[in-house]
């Protein structure tokens, strides 16, 4: 008759074996497919562009520069636990202890290391923010207009317009940019363009408060008809909250962690190896 601790054992692993799997499909689906670029799609629907395939795929390219970086390791992470608690399912009703300890040692390193990782990522943040806006900037100066309906630029302008920013640094930026002079927005055509759309305050709607906002000269008069703060930092901070997000969730599993290697503790015990 098999003790209660050896049926803790193998009930923990099977919950950790569904839940990276789960994650590793999800992460995989992340990175092969179009689903990143649902952060951005509902914005892009509420600025009445009209997506089609190429369009999607073009402002998925442009997301994927920032999820694929994180992704892949995050494949690679979870398929090593869910292969490391699988074994502990096949193990739990096993006499070795040779087995055991095969998986306490392999999960007891795996586990530093995801402490390591984690207290890295929120000990120091700007590393990672800072990778962040690199690229972002890098996308940010390839911005045309709405109305070129390619990926950089209808990337750029919806995050501008979610986050109320305008330009990187600040609205000055588009000084030193070769921006389109036309551009259409809202079903209405604007010519000799002074300022990105993106930029003028919009309502819940995403329309114009000042339709003449974009052909109208920034001044300091009329600066509540613009947004003036930069996207670097709002676009950085939102990115890392992600990433922090789910390291802190992970933290769940280091617990789960801790948890099985006390089993094969007492496992062990039971068979002899601790006295």
């Amino acid at each position: 008759m098999h003790s209660r601790v050896r049926r803790v054992f193998h009930i923990l692993n099977l919950i950790c074996v569904f839940i990276l799997l789960s994650a590793f499909i999800c992460f995989v689906v992340i990175f092969w497919t179009k689903a990143a670029v649902k952060v951005v799609e509902p914005t892009l629907r509420k600025m009445r562009i009209q997506l089609d395939d190429k369009l999607i795929d073009d402002v998925n390219r442009i997301v994927r520069t920032f999820t694929r970086p994180a992704t892949l390791p995050l494949m690679a992470i979870s398929l090593v636990f869910a292969c490391i608690y699988l074994f502990g399912v096949l193990i739990a009703f096993n006499r070795s202890s040779t087995f055991f300890l095969m998986y306490e040692v392999t999960l007891t390193v795996c586990t530093i290391v995801h402490i390591a990782w984690i207290c890295s990522i929120l000990k120091n943040p700007e590393s990672t923010t800072k990778s962040i806006e690199i690229n972002f900037e890098r996308h940010f100066r390839s911005y045309k207009s709405i109305k070129s309906r390619d990926g950089p630029s209808l990337f750029i302008a919806a995050v501008m317009i979610e986050l109320k920013c305008c330009g990187f640094l600040d609205l000055l930026d588009f000084n030193e940019m070769k921006l389109e002079t036309q551009d259409e927005y809202d079903g209405q055509t604007y010519d000799n363009v002074l300022m990105p759309i993106p930029c003028c305050k919009m309502n819940d709607k995403l329309k114009l408060i000042n339709i003449s906002c974009p052909v109208t000269f920034y001044t300091s008069e009329n600066n509540n008809e613009y947004h003036t703060n930069g996207c670097k930092e709002p676009f950085g901070q939102k990115a890392f909250s992600y990433i922090a997000d789910l390291a802190f969730i992970s933290i769940i599993l280091i617990f789960l962690n801790i948890a099985l290697v006390m089993c094969v503790v007492l496992i062990l015990r039971e068979l002899w190896i601790y006295v």
